[in-house]
């Protein structure tokens, strides 16, 4: 399998399946380390529209100089 550059690690000790068609996972390019977000197999996510990146604005308030 082609990991474009990217790290996989294997999961299958995980037991994981698609949150989308509930083929199993073998593969990751990262270790999950909790099971409250969705994880989908190559395809579904490929499927997925992207998604939207929110800005990061650091507040300014109260801040020490």
């Amino acid at each position: 399998m082609v990991s474009e550059g990217r790290k996989m690690y294997d999961v299958r000790a995980y037991n994981l399946t698609c949150a989308q068609c509930g083929k199993p996972i073998e593969e990751l390019p990262f270790l999950p380390l909790s099971s409250s977000r969705p994880i989908y197999c190559r395809e579904c996510n490929e499927k997925r529209p992207p998604t939207k990146k929110k800005d990061f604005k650091r507040k300014t308030k109260g801040r020490r100089r």
